[in-house]
């Protein structure tokens, strides 16, 4: 079992000290090395996760809606003569949140588009039978930001029953015949009598901020709020009904990333910040050390000649481990013509990256 500080050990190896850290050390801060790497393992670590779609580290998830365009059948509301805050950007219809452990956006996988079932076939194409879910290219789609009033806390109003320890509720949002409120905030349930909660947690929206960011409200909500639905631990089924909750929610708005899309039901491919190192391949894991040991000699030595040969490592790691990548599993490079795809028919297979223009990232710069 590989821990974090195996990490920091190996990359003290890497640049030739004979030093090492402790776990305590590590988590005290108590000696220079630990200091040193303390500064710069979780930000390293998360940049090389960025530098390629990572077969270790790419995950997907169902993205949690904000807010849809007026006249959807999200959002029944009439529309209005300008854009007002509370409806997603032009030209996007849907607004979603952004994944609270993404690092990377990759792609949203082309779910539940209009099929060809039915009609008089335009092409030679086979036009008959279901429709074409999970077809076609990634869906296009933007990261940007929003305002919103964040929930910091959330106490009891009434405990309902058949509630445990774990549970993840997520609060009731308004009808579609309203304009939306945002995407509610969910709350996780800390402690419980017989069945009846006594007290919650906010799940955070942005992760590592040091005050809970809950929900993606376009208002301060009235007290007291009941719940939406519940999930059991582990996203199980839970018999908890019945609670409302008093919320304290922030009258400054705060920004938060969102991503904008046309697709309906949005399904994100995304890096997941992965935090155990023994997910890893063991060539993303070395890439890993070989940069924290190229930050790290510099801290201690100042010697940069020193930590580029590590940085270069690094580099060179990171190339052999994106083939490595690139090359597991089955990958079909087939390309539909542009003549064919024009007309809304494409062949292309589950292998969106990197066969669709993807960005694998740069190396890291020399010192």
């Amino acid at each position: 079992m590989t821990t974090q500080t195996d990490i920091a050990n190996r990359a003290l190896q890497a640049f030739g000290t004979r030093t090492t850290v402790t776990d305590a050390e590590l988590v005290g801060n108590t000696t220079n090395e630990a200091i040193q790497v303390n500064l710069v393992l979780t930000k390293l670590r998360n940049q090389v996760l960025r530098m390629a779609p990572w077969n270790a580290a790419l995950n997907v998830a169902n993205l949690n809606l904000i807010t849809a365009a007026p006249g959807t059948p999200e959002n029944t509301t009439g529309g209005t003569t300008l854009w007002q805050k509370g409806q997603p950007p032009p030209p996007w219809a849907y607004e979603y949140q952004y994944p609270v452990d993404c690092l990377r956006d990759c792609w949203l996988v082309p779910a539940f588009q209009t099929g060809f079932a039915g009609g008089v076939p335009i092409t030679t194409a086979v036009t008959g039978g279901a429709a074409s879910f999970w077809q076609g290219p990634p869906v296009k789609h933007k990261v940007g930001i929003d305002q919103f009033y964040p929930v910091t806390a959330a106490a009891v109003a009434a405990g309902g029953t058949g509630y445990a320890i774990g549970d993840v509720i997520t609060l009731a949002s308004g009808p579609t015949t309203s304009p939306p409120i945002g995407a509610p905030a969910q709350l996780v349930v800390l402690t419980v009598a017989g069945g009846v909660i006594l007290t919650v947690g906010v799940v955070n929206q942005i992760n590592g901020s040091a005050t809970p960011v809950g929900g993606s409200y376009f208002a301060v909500q009235a007290n007291p709020v009941g719940q939406g639905s519940v999930a059991g631990v582990g996203g199980g089924v839970s018999a908890g009904a019945g609670a409302t909750f008093n919320l304290t929610q922030s009258s400054v708005l705060g920004d938060q990333r969102v991503i904008l899309t046309n697709q309906e039901f949005a399904t994100c491919a995304y890096i997941k910040q992965i935090t155990d190192p023994n997910v890893m391949d063991d060539m993303l894991q070395e890439a890993w050390v070989q940069i924290l040991g190229a930050w790290v000699c510099l801290g201690l030595s100042g010697d940069k000649n020193l930590a580029n040969i590590c940085l270069q490592r690094s580099n060179n790691v990171i190339t052999e481990a994106r083939k490595a990548d690139g090359n597991e599993g089955l990958t079909i490079n087939d390309v539909t013509p542009d003549f064919i795809r024009v007309r809304g028919i494409s062949y292309s297979d589950y292998s969106y990256s990197p066969n669709i223009s993807f960005d694998w990232g740069n190396l890291f710069t020399p010192f």
